[in-house]
């Protein structure tokens, strides 16, 4: 047993890091913020596992579930399964090798410790962190699936599974680039792999240009009417080979009855064993693209907890450090800290820039989609709602703002500019780029499908207000208590209890924003169609405007709560863990 789980260094060195991460956390909590956050996190995950104990009593009358475990269960757990196994493989590609920390790999490489012994370190490891999750949705299988205790298993041990998938798959990615870095001397892979860019999105531009959508137009009538079944696209031949694989952790999860749990569980339980030792036992000298990876996720961390983790962070290069950027805002003072926003975003963001083209195009499909269906409410539906998703996926994703700059606040304090100004130029550059974004996904909707709802005149004119509301509450509450996240760290049930603070400010804020400018644009509405003989799509127009002028009131002093935060932040008090 003793070999199985490795080097018993190693395993001394587990438990002091846990200790470790107690007293950090212990001191942690000393700070009073910390302890609200802890009990919102708190509440929040016993919440989700009291919802689910009651909603399965209140469907059954007990503990006993409503769903049966039919074939279309069956083909869920396995596209769900085909998912979770994709974003581990994905992952694996940000800890190519065995990723171990920087203050461990020097030491652990240097000591007389088997590579082998190594390997099976970091799988325990990644399995202690599984176990939180496989708890978690475990409960929530076995109270929805009609196996229970089979469900709960089978799930447990199925998270326990996948990430020594994703470490065997590192350590193979790892191997590869090695053999492809001899190869890579020899080609001219830049030019190359700018060609390949190249040719994708021209192909990807002209396939969708003639991409008359009634395969995605069947899909969600077929979805609107109850008539999709999963069950059909998992039988498809293409489908079904990717989800062969699969079957075993399905099989066992969908048992209703020992007998047909057993087979599957046991299967299951060796596949585990085997894949754990053979992982471990993979032939192959990590040693090198471990170190990279140990150095790359060591700068990520140095960078998050200095504050600066927003996306495109260190994407900085020779060639984009030359690129020249206009001063769109203005050149004094308001311009040239936009004009510093807005650099940062050109310079340093390819990455974050290219997933966010990517995001955008599929919900311009989305969009075009469900608009040429035809009818008028499809039409406004195809606009507002990529529109909506798109500013959410944005607004929630990208960070070219304060939570970026974290580092730099004891030098923007001392710009020259008002508070409320400044807030508002190191966020108006993020805003313009979500703008710029939906909107434009918007209108090349409009330019496929050939016509535009006049509804969608609103969303235009609202899409830009809402995004500024939502950015510069992220950041009023980012400066009134500003956080350091980082992978891995101590302290993951204060950052969901913030997570829900946040988001429930947001609600809050967004209903009194619409209760504020809507309650009298309705008033406004009303009087004119009753007292005057303006037609209801008459006296749209100066209602509309109404709310649109008391929602950029609203802003306006939201940006002014903002600037007053930035006054009162503490350079002094604000320090890295």
């Amino acid at each position: 047993m003793e070999s199985f789980l490795g080097n018993p260094a190693l395993r001394l060195l587990m438990r002091l890091k846990f200790v470790g991460g107690l007293r950090r956390q212990a001191r942690r909590l000393k700070e009073p913020k910390h302890w609200i956050f802890l009990i919102l996190g708190v509440l929040v995950a016993f919440s989700w596992i009291a919802s689910v104990l009651m909603g399965s009593v209140l469907r059954s009358g007990g503990l006993a579930p409503a769903v049966s475990n039919g074939p279309g269960t069956y083909a869920a757990v396995k596209v769900a399964m085909l998912v979770l196994t994709i974003l581990t493989v994905i992952g694996a590609f940000s800890h190519r090798g065995v990723y171990l920390p920087k203050e461990e790999i020097e030491l652990c490489f240097s000591a007389p410790i088997s590579r082998s012994d190594l390997v099976r370190y970091r799988l325990v490891v990644n399995l202690l962190k599984s176990l939180f999750a496989g708890l978690l949705f475990g409960v929530g299988a076995a109270t929805r699936l009609s196996g229970g205790i089979y469900a709960f298993v089978g799930v447990f041990v199925t998270f326990l599974t996948i990430p020594i998938l994703g470490q065997a798959f590192a350590l193979m990615l790892g191997d590869t680039e090695n053999k492809l870095a001899r190869v890579s001397r020899k080609l001219p892979l830049g030019v190359v792999t700018r060609v390949l860019v190249i040719v994708v999105i021209v192909g990807g531009v002209l396939l969708v240009s003639g991409q008359d959508f009634s395969f995605l137009e069947k899909m969600l009538g077929d979805s609107a009417r109850g008539g999709f079944s999963l069950e059909e696209f998992a039988r498809r031949p293409v489908v079904s080979a990717v989800l062969a694989p699969f079957t075993p952790w399905a099989r066992m999860i969908t048992a209703e009855t020992a007998a047909d749990f057993v087979p599957w569980f046991l299967f299951a339980l060796g596949f585990w064993f085997l894949a754990f030792e053979g992982t471990a036992r993979i032939p192959v000298d990590y040693r090198e693209t471990s170190l990279s990876t140990s150095a790359d996720v060591a700068k990520r961390l140095n960078r998050m907890r200095r504050g600066a983790f927003g996306p495109g962070q260190g994407n900085l290069t020779k060639t984009t450090l030359g690129w020249d950027v206009p001063w769109i805002f203005g050149r004094g003072a308001f311009g040239a800290v936009a004009w510093h926003k807005t650099t940062s975003i050109v310079r340093n963001s390819r990455g974050p820039m290219i997933l966010s083209a990517i995001v955008i195009l599929f919900i311009t499909l989305l969009g075009t989609a469900i608009s040429r269906r035809g009818e008028d409410a499809q039409l406004f539906m195809g606009t507002a709602l990529p529109a909506a998703m798109g500013t959410l996926y944005l607004c929630a994703g990208l960070r070219f703002d304060f939570r970026s700059d974290l580092e730099l606040m004891d030098r923007l304090k001392t710009w020259p500019l008002r508070p409320s100004l400044l807030f508002l130029a190191m966020i108006l550059p993020e805003i313009v780029l979500v703008c710029i974004l939906v909107l434009g996904s918007m209108l090349a909707q409009a330019a496929w499908v050939g016509r535009i709802h006049p509804g969608a005149v609103a969303v235009f004119a609202i899409q830009p207000l809402f995004t500024l509301t939502w950015v510069a509450l992220d950041n009023a509450v980012f400066l009134f208590s500003p956080v350091r996240y980082a992978p891995g760290e101590d302290g993951a049930l204060q950052n969901m209890g913030r997570a829900m603070l946040l988001m429930l400010l947001r609600v809050a804020l967004m209903s009194a924003i619409a209760l504020f400018a809507f309650a009298p644009a309705w008033l406004v509405y009303y009087l004119l169609t009753d007292m005057t003989e303006m037609t209801p799509g008459q006296a749209l127009w100066p209602a509309g405007a109404l709310a649109w002028v008391l929602c950029a009131a609203a802003d306006v002093g939201l940006v002014v709560a903002g600037g007053w935060m930035l006054r009162r932040f503490d350079v002094a008090r604000d320090k890295p863990v």
